[in-house]
């Protein structure tokens, strides 16, 4: 009976042990079944990203000759030039004492003047505008007047423009305008040139002997703004 037992207990070890073996079996052959399946899940996301990377599209902005730089042009003159465009208003224009001088626009640049003054109150006045038909933004560096200060007991000579006025019988002759004063493109700006006969406090000062001939003159000076 002993003997018995013992055959039936190594009969069951060696069961089991068969069996274990054949679940180490079918566990081996199932975990080679997952990673052949991870294996092919992972190819197929692989597949799917580079299938949607090879959607694109392009946006374009642009066009044919779309853009034109004007060509630079620098062109301040005084009112009156012949052919401009478009057609300039302004001019030059007598505002006082007509009857004793006479005024010329002589070319783009240049106005040119005569007056005679008879006696102490006479005036001779006039306008003429500075157009800017450029294409770029100006500043008056310097408005620069003869010097009259030897007449100035009899004589007033100004000149204003932009809300300043300069005055040609101050003992001054190169003014610096303050505020800064600019003519943009496109725009225009009156100059006022007033001459006068004065009665001075003491009258023996006044030109007795001989007539007196005074040059009268004023330079505005332009430089382009770059800012």
């Amino acid at each position: 009976m002993v003997t018995k037992k013992k055959t039936s207990t190594r009969t069951a070890r060696s069961t089991k042990a068969s069996g274990f073996s054949r679940n180490m079996a079918y566990k081996s052959k199932n975990s080679k079944s997952q990673n052949i399946a991870i294996i092919a899940l992972a190819a197929t996301v692989l597949f799917m990203s580079v299938g949607f990377a090879a959607y694109a599209t392009t946006l374009n902005i642009g066009g044919t000759n779309n853009v034109t730089v004007k060509k630079a042009v620098w062109d301040i003159h005084w009112a009156g030039k012949d052919g401009a465009s478009p057609a300039e208003t302004g001019t030059v224009t007598e505002t006082k004492g007509a009857d004793l001088g006479t005024v010329t626009r002589a070319s783009d640049t240049s106005v040119t003047f005569t007056a005679t003054l008879q006696k102490p109150g006479d005036e001779y006045e006039f306008t003429v505008d500075a157009v800017n038909a450029g294409t770029f933004n100006a500043g008056l560096t310097s408005v620069v007047l003869s010097d009259a200060s030897a007449h100035a007991d009899y004589l007033t000579y100004t000149v204003s423009y932009d809300s300043q006025t300069f005055s040609g019988t101050s003992g001054t002759t190169s003014f610096t305008p303050n505020p800064a004063s600019t003519l943009a493109a496109g725009a225009q700006k009156t100059a006022t040139v007033n001459v006068k006969y004065i009665q001075p406090s003491d009258e023996n000062k006044l030109p007795k002997n001989n007539d007196v001939t005074v040059t009268l003159t004023a330079a505005f000076n332009y430089d382009q703004i770059t800012n």
